[in-house]
């Protein structure tokens, strides 16, 4: 197996384990502070035991603490929004984080965004909207502004290497390491820490977060990245059928449409900037 495939088979693979988070958050009986903490105890081991096993070496300084910040913030939206609105709102929402890097990308950097940009952007507030108006009639309205802000967090994470001195990997362990303190006084409020409890918290910590962060990493490192942005898309769409079939938790029509235009234009717009950069090449 070259590295292109095996470089898609480990960001298929985390794409995998990310999309479990939305079920196992669901099935976790603690509150959204106290999920975020414990979690982060298991996956920031695991993250920190791929960072020695890479042989990568650590980053220290104001940015990468800064990007500690967004990562962390992004970790307690997205377990947040999974527990007030529904997995597919959750999801969907912070997939929108490509629309936010194109308006911070043009607001810090003044990049000027083009005409795919501007044109992406109008379709995926149309999906939002749908979305979010879907969530405001069934009382979601909350943990879809939620959703929203973890997009925001996330297309800052997605940033980082745009910054001068960044190491997005440290920031990442580092982004777990805090979250674990954010979340630890919630964690003491706690009244089941029986087995199968502890053992969806592990499962969460290990696999949903630590191997899929892992995984994610390393694939994008041997792949394309267009072609890693695509394997990657499984994410939002496994999520809330994962939740749909083992915890029963349905959407309507309307949020499955909204859905499907935030995703579609994402995806297309991958396909269509990976295109005009080829060309500009030639």
């Amino acid at each position: 197996m070259n590295s292109q495939r095996r470089g898609l088979l480990y960001v298929l693979l985390g794409a995998i384990a990310f999309s479990l988070g939305g079920l196992f958050v669901k099935l976790m009986p603690w509150n959204a502070m106290s999920v975020s903490g414990g979690r982060c105890i298991f996956s920031s081991l695991v993250i920190y035991l791929y960072i020695r096993l890479s042989g990568h070496k650590p980053v220290f300084n104001r940015t990468v603490f800064l990007g500690a910040l967004f990562v962390s913030a992004m970790l307690v939206c997205y377990v947040t929004s999974m527990k007030y609105t529904t997995a597919a709102n959750a999801i969907v929402l912070e997939y929108t984080a490509p629309i936010f890097i194109i308006f911070f990308e043009a607001v810090l950097f003044h990049k000027k965004p083009g005409k795919l940009d501007l044109a992406v952007s109008a379709a995926v507030f149309a999906g939002i909207l749908i979305v979010v108006s879907d969530g405001l009639g069934k009382g979601n309205l909350k943990g879809d502004v939620i959703a929203l802000l973890s997009g925001i967090f996330y297309a800052f994470t997605i940033m980082l290497n745009e910054f001068e001195g960044s190491d997005p990997l440290t920031s990442v362990w580092l982004g777990h390491v805090l979250t674990i303190f954010i979340g630890l006084p919630s964690v003491w409020t706690e009244s089941d820490f029986s087995l199968p409890t502890l053992g969806l918290l592990a499962a969460l910590g290990i696999f949903q977060a630590g191997f899929g962060y892992s995984l994610l990493t390393a694939g994008l490192r041997l792949c394309e990245p267009l072609s890693g942005s695509l394997v990657a898309s499984i994410e939002p769409v496994l999520n809330p059928i994962l939740v749909a079939v083992f915890y029963k938790e349905y959407v309507s029509a309307k949020t499955l449409f909204g859905a499907a235009v935030v995703i579609a234009s994402i995806v297309i717009y991958n396909i269509l900037s990976a295109k005009m950069k080829k060309d500009e090449v030639k």
